[in-house]
């Protein structure tokens, strides 16, 4: 079984490097733009670069797409102008430390240098001036590549709003329909005539026959790749007809299963059908344009289709994700598939609009079209009457159905009056927020129950993964809370990006705000790079992991040695952790770009402060860190702290937990332990002595008492012979003698049970050897003879009735 997985990584690997060879091969058949040898570092011809995208950004005819394209050449000479930027600093600062090593030339009147030395000296300051010049060439790019993306930005959202509040002519006027249908007849000749000249037209291809054959041999790969791939998901991970009572964590794990089922093989080969024509050079131009279109409207159209069954689930109404009664289900799927088909014909009618000579009152058409579609799905899927059978903790999703509702008659108004872009951008924004807040919505409650299921382990399939993670016992509140606060940060972040794609921000777009974020925002002095906190990030938990690795192991490591002390064993893997995390710590500043010199300065700065406001937290530290070295208490202990007794368990930065023998916590800070004074039942070892005393009459026999005693010392199993046991008398109080035993025992912990035990064997051995016990306490009067008073008693009470009998005679 542990296969499985593997196969299926394996699977997807070589599946995704299916899809990719064709682009990568088309990629090779590229010109390259510029070589250079191996480990030769050449400035970059910033003029020759940015002069083609200053010339395009000034062409009026630019529209969305090129836009973008300047996005992304801009993105990616951003990129190559910050890497160049830091290659030639590191190598400006390698020159300037051999250079520094060579010291300054001679002065006038001393020795000269030798003359490799001086062309050496001369080599590195040529080497020096010109990497400081590229520096300042790729910084002087940089800049100029942020003045190009900012106006970008701009002319692109001034286009935007042009095209929002442009206004064509209404459909109720006569002269948009005629000539829309003008211009869209006028052109399909035009369009008609593409494949033709497409197939004519054979430069740069590869033969068709060989094509074909590639088409088919990447088919079949993936057909091979997919079909047990699809299987192993089903069985091990989709619909359980079994199972009426799913979590939501397992019915959306099925709900991906039966989404990938269902569009992952059409998708992969209809994709990598494509990858292959344009990597053999069959897809250029405008019928390339053409055809992708078709194939992300296909493609769209099936994803909505595959999540629609994946959603709802119409044959196992318990395995469904929104819980819809069956007419409103039915109803659902089949305004899904209209929706769909719908799609694929949009784009056949949007395709004229891709020739170049298309005119306005087409355009305005083809938008108008998109707009009705929108607006046609917008008001299938946001019908409130197909959402009313849901129960009431769906009201949310009912309210937004009934918002986006109202929201689509103001895009069908501003249709009607002729607004198309407004029309079609607040239709798709719409459609676009809904299926956004629904995956949200959807995934965060599977996100929230897988959390607690993996808090609380229920099956085996949890428990793999919690012993994989390293949870031991369950998950604490707080690590629940904070897992939970970071699934929420990624999802809120992933339902900004597609609420920002929904309204009108382009892919391009976001990336160009990502690598800007990632590369560095300046405020002032200071420049907050993303990358660099994500990167220090990244380092202190591999820190952090590799501490507590190598501190685990080496806890392993000497609890299987004889004879290490496990206090000994504790200050060792505690110490290695402390080390480890400073070390992590300072990795991740340094990664972040700080000066450590400047945070010295800081922290100078703040002694003051430090030093009274943080004064017991510091002198805490201290002291954890003097127990760790001199361990006056170890791990272990046992310990009395004032009036408070027990074992150390825990030796903390801060404080010690000691667990008194009721098995309650104390927290100790750590100062107390050094600043006062701590007995330490097992500091060096855990030897001990057991003392008790015994109280016996005067009355008894002291030589024989004396035997007693001793004899149940000495047969005790775990009373040691060295130091020999003792039988000492200590002193005579009022109505008994005091004696104390005395023995050594091996472990100290044992100390009250082997009192325990001698207190029975003394009671039981005195009363066998008729040695006399006193009774009651020192105030308690002892008779000795007490039948001879009472036959004196008795006498007299004789003597005084024996008048009173005669005068009654």
């Amino acid at each position: 079984m542990i296969f499985r997985p593997i196969h299926f990584l394996l699977s997807l690997a070589l599946l995704l490097c299916l899809l990719v060879m064709p682009a990568v091969s088309a990629g090779a058949q590229q010109p390259a733009t510029g070589t250079s040898s191996p480990g030769a570092l050449t400035p970059t011809d910033w003029n020759a670069a940015l002069s083609p995208i200053t010339r395009q950004l000034r062409d009026p005819r630019m529209d969305d797409e090129g836009f973008a394209v300047l996005r992304a050449d801009l993105d990616r000479l951003r990129v190559h102008a910050t890497t160049e930027r830091d290659q030639f600093r590191q190598v400006a600062t390698a020159t300037q430390s051999q250079l520094d090593a060579l010291g300054p030339p001679p002065a006038a009147g001393q020795p000269r240098e030798a003359a490799a030395v001086t062309e050496s000296r001369r080599q590195l300051a040529v080497r020096l001036q010109s990497a400081q010049d590229s520096t300042k060439q790729a910084e002087l790019a940089l800049t100029r590549i942020v003045a190009l993306q900012d106006e970008v930005a701009d002319e692109a959202r001034r286009q935007f709003t042009r095209q929002l509040l442009y206004r064509g002519a209404s459909p109720f006027n006569p002269d948009f329909w005629r000539g829309g249908f003008d211009d869209i007849g006028a052109t399909s000749a035009q369009v008609m005539a593409i494949p033709a000249q497409w197939w004519a037209a054979d430069q740069g291809r590869r033969p068709g026959h060989s094509t074909l054959l590639q088409i088919v041999i990447v088919v079949a790969i993936a057909g091979a790749l997919l079909v047990p791939t699809q299987r192993w998901l089903r069985r091990n991970y989709g619909i359980l007809p079994e199972n009426e009572d799913p979590s939501p964590v397992r019915r959306t794990i099925a709900a991906f299963t039966v989404l990938i089922g269902r569009t992952a093989m059409p998708l992969v080969v209809l994709w990598a059908a494509y990858g292959v024509l344009l990597g053999n050079g069959w897809l250029e131009g405008l019928v390339g344009s053409m055809v992708l279109m078709l194939m992300q409207a296909v493609s769209t159209a099936l994803l909505a289709y595959g999540l629609a069954h994946a959603t709802l689930a119409p044959h196992q109404p318990a395995w469904a994700l929104i819980p819809l009664s069956e007419p409103e289900r039915d109803k659902l799927l089949r305004r899904t598939a209209a929706v769909a088909v719908g799609m694929i014909l949009l784009a056949v009618l949007v395709a004229p609009s891709r020739v170049p000579d298309f005119s306005f009152a087409g355009r305005n058409m083809v938008i108008a079209a998109v707009a009705l579609f929108l607006f046609i799905s917008n008001l299938a899927f946001s019908d409130p009457r197909v959402w009313r059978s849901l129960p009431d903790e769906w009201r949310p999703l009912r309210l937004l159905s009934g918002l986006i509702f109202g929201l689509n008659l103001v895009a069908l108004v501003a249709m009607l009056l002729g607004y198309y872009g407004a029309a079609a951008f607040l239709s798709y924004g719409l459609l676009g927020s809904a299926l956004s807040l629904g995956a949200y919505a959807l995934v965060r409650i599977a996100v929230r129950d897988g959390l607690a299921n993996l808090a609380e382990n229920p099956d085996s399939r949890f428990r793999t993964w919690r012993q994989s993670l390293g949870l031991s016992g369950p998950m604490s509140t707080t690590s629940q809370l904070l897992l939970g606060l970071l699934a929420d940060i990624i999802l809120f972040l992933l339902l900004l990006a597609g609420l920002a794609v929904s309204w009108g921000v382009s892919r391009a777009t976001l990336v160009s705000y990502m690598l800007e974020l990632f590369y560095g925002v300046t405020i002032g002095p200071v420049t907050i790079s993303l990358g660099n906190i994500l990167t220090a990030v990244v380092v202190l938990v591999i820190g952090i992991g590799i501490t507590r690795l190598l501190s685990g192991g080496l806890n392993s490591r000497l609890e299987t040695q004889a004879g290490i002390d496990p206090g000994v064993r504790n200050s060792m893997v505690t110490g290695l952790t402390y080390v480890g995390y400073l070390l992590a710590i300072v990795a991740g500043v340094g990664v972040v770009g700080l000066d450590l010199s400047n945070l010295a300065i800081i922290a100078g700065a703040l002694s003051v402060g430090i030093g009274f406001g943080l004064q017991n937290i510091v002198n805490n530290f201290v002291s954890g860190l003097i127990l760790l070295i001199e361990r006056p208490v170890k791990v272990g202990d046992w310990v009395v702290v004032g009036t408070r007794e027990g074992y150390v368990r825990r030796i903390n930065v801060r404080s010690t937990e000691i667990e008194t023998f009721p098995r309650a916590s104390v927290i100790i800070p750590n100062s107390e332990l050094i600043s006062q004074s701590v007995m330490n039942w097992t500091h060096r070892n855990r030897l001990g002595r057991i003392d008790i005393q015994i109280n016996l009459s005067y009355n008894a026999d002291l030589e024989k008492a004396r035997e007693v005693l001793l004899k149940c010392l000495t047969e005790h199993p775990d009373i040691l012979s060295m130091p020999a046991p003792l039988v000492v008398f200590r002193e005579f109080e009022a109505g008994t003698l005091l004696f104390a035993l005395r023995g050594h025992i091996s472990d100290v912990e044992k100390r009250h049970i082997i009192e325990s035990d001698l207190r029975f064997a003394i009671h039981k051995a005195l009363k066998e050897s008729g040695v006399g016990l006193p009774y009651g306490g020192p105030n308690t009067l002892h008779l000795a003879d007490i039948e001879r008073l009472e036959k004196a008693l008795g006498g007299l009470r004789a003597a005084q009735d024996r008048p009173k009998s005669d005068g009654q005679a």
